[in-house]
């Protein structure tokens, strides 16, 4: 979707290109700027409000609210770095693991300023892999909020869920999801409980930790580059192998990282810290408009 996209419309790429030279910058200074002892400090830097959008046809993607509400707690948790299964990472990377310091909130105003719950609910038949037409049906201001659309399935290919990085049009700003994979309740489980953490990861302009792709174990990743210093370079990991060795001989790949594709994503990197907060504070795709108290 973003290669399509981005041969579609050039002024994406010209976008991306913008966010990069910010992110390069950002990044450069973002370890000096900061103590060590404030690198993994608690405080919460940035509100994120967000609201789902649950298009259904009356069958089981017609979510409940307890299943939206626990997918919520654990972005909050994997993002302020208080997700527990933080004692499974390998010795190997605990020094680096970061805490992204986002608090993510259902919205309380609606975009004409009436109370809400975060929640709206559609019947359409589109809820049958829909996908980019969801977003023709409603969108709230994508400067403002971070939109999430759960369907029944997703039309595009077997995948869970899809999103843009920053710099997408307008319109195709927000995050697609099939019903099945979102939280641990409800119409999903235990084993997709941080697939919506990877999707808000694309969100903050964080790529696979192999780079662009979607080929499984393909040694050509090794091509590629995530654009993070502290995830080594990797082909991607399908299975929880903490002894996988990345593109580099001898090295490790960190098989526990929020965005691979192991079943035990329990991190995110200091760098990938420092790329998200990039994001954060760039107005490519309006991110740094989000987290303002205006809009709050």
């Amino acid at each position: 979707m973003e290669q399509k996209y981005v041969q579609q419309d050039a002024s994406i790429k010209i976008k991306r290109d913008e966010l990069e030279t910010f992110t390069s910058e950002y990044t450069e200074n973002y370890f000096s700027r900061l103590q060590p002892k404030q690198m993994n400090s608690d405080t919460i830097l940035f509100v994120i409000p967000v609201v789902f959008h649950v298009m259904h046809n009356y069958g089981p993607e017609n979510i409940s609210k307890a299943q939206i509400v626990d997918a919520m707690q654990i972005i909050n948790e994997d993002y302020q770095r208080l997700n527990a299964d933080t004692a499974q990472i390998i010795s190997l990377f605990l020094p680096i693991v970061g805490d992204v310091q986002v608090e993510f909130r259902l919205a309380q105003l609606d975009p004409n300023g009436n109370c809400t719950d975060g929640i709206t609910r559609h019947q359409t038949l589109l809820t049958y892999g829909g996908d980019e037409l969801l977003k023709t049906i409603v969108q709230w201001p994508p400067d403002k909020y971070l939109n999430v659309w759960v369907e029944s399935y997703i039309g595009l290919g077997n995948f869970a869920a899809y999103a843009y990085l920053p710099g997408a049009l307008p319109i195709q700003d927000g995050i697609v999801f099939d019903h099945r994979f979102l939280g641990t309740i409800g119409t999903s489980d235990q084993t997709n409980a941080h697939i919506l953490s990877h999707e808000i990861g694309h969100y903050f302009n964080l790529e696979h930790t192999w780079g662009p792709t979607n080929f499984p174990g393909d040694t050509a990743n090794c091509n590629f580059d995530d654009g993070v210093f502290d995830t080594p370079n990797t082909i991607r990991a399908t299975v929880c192998d903490t002894t996988m060795l990345s593109c580099s001989p001898g090295v490790i790949a960190n098989v526990q990282n929020m965005m691979e594709y192991s079943w035990c994503l329990h991190m995110f990197t200091q760098g990938q810290v420092a790329r998200m907060q990039a994001a954060l504070n760039s107005n490519i795709s309006n991110r740094s408009n989000l987290w303002t108290q205006a809009n709050l």
